[in-house]
């Protein structure tokens, strides 16, 4: 499992936004920069969608400007479509959605929870990574079931 100090994986996503789906490497785009990604299971699924989100496309600007932050990012194993819609329905917000559609981010980060019971198969752990030029400054998971570490005021204070 990915772990302080570690580089992030070297994968292409794909970004959705009012402008269309692209694609978004993260060595590209997280190079001599400073990001925060929240790592969530799906979307639309309640704890991501009522309780976990909504403080965080509220407050973006706020948590880009106080941590000094050039990229703030959500990602899902969603499929882009599912996520730009989802994405809609948040509002708007200086959060960049990622697709990991392919589970290449999951796989190589091991950031992986299982999800059956709930019919969802492997997703990602609910958990905030924040990086620098890449590197992997803090990692903060929340346990199963539970919203409280990685919620917007619990990072905005812990980071």
């Amino acid at each position: 499992m990915i772990k302080e100090g570690d580089l992030l994986p070297n994968v292409t996503l794909r970004s959705v936004a009012e402008d269309g789906t692209q694609n978004f490497n993260l060595y590209e785009k997280f190079k001599e920069k400073n990001a925060l990604i929240i790592c969530v299971p799906g979307a639309f699924t309640s704890t991501c969608h009522i309780q976990h989100l909504p403080p965080y496309i509220k407050g973006s600007e706020k948590l880009m400007a106080e941590k000094k932050l050039d990229y703030l990012c959500c990602i899902s194993t969603n499929d882009p479509y599912v996520l730009d819609l989802w994405r809609t329905n948040l509002g708007n917000s200086k959060i960049t959605f990622l697709s990991d559609g392919n589970f290449e981010f999951l796989n190589s980060t091991q950031l992986i929870r299982n999800h059956e019971k709930s019919f969802m198969g492997d997703r990602l752990i609910r958990s905030i990574l924040l990086s620098k030029n890449l590197k992997v400054t803090k990692l903060i998971q929340d346990n199963p079931g539970e919203l409280d570490k990685t919620g917007f005021e619990s990072v905005l204070k812990t980071i």
